[in-house]
């Protein structure tokens, strides 16, 4: 710490800290925090990461995401639409009920018959 380093502590545990030599503004100790901007709010970093217990809750009508998502898990509960193409690969892939990736059609017939569904 240096000697313009400043801290301040509340009744309540709250510690917030501020140290010019780096630039780092610290808040612990705190129950809610809440950050309200009349119009619009940016976060620039090269680096941001968010870390809760349980949940982080996006409410708004539209989502934009500018470039590549990665996500270790996806769960889409209301519909979607894709453009453009999709890779799949390493696991199977399943459509109302019918295994896409390896399925089989019966009532094969050469020529131009067509076949029943997939099963």
């Amino acid at each position: 710490m240096t000697a313009d380093h400043r801290t301040r502590t509340y009744a309540d545990g709250a510690v917030i800290e501020y140290e010019p030599a780096t630039g780092l503004l610290k808040a612990t100790g705190i129950e809610q925090g809440c950050i309200e901007a009349k119009n619009s709010l940016t976060v620039s970093a090269k680096r941001v990461t968010v870390k809760a217990a349980v949940n982080i809750e996006l409410d708004t009508p539209n989502i934009i995401c500018t470039n590549n998502l990665t996500t270790a898990l996806l769960t889409v509960t209301q519909g979607a639409q894709m453009a453009g193409d999709v890779i799949h690969s390493g696991g199977t892939l399943m459509s109302n009920g019918i295994r896409v990736d390896n399925h089989r059609h019966g009532g094969v017939e050469r020529g131009s018959a067509m076949t029943e569904g997939p099963q």
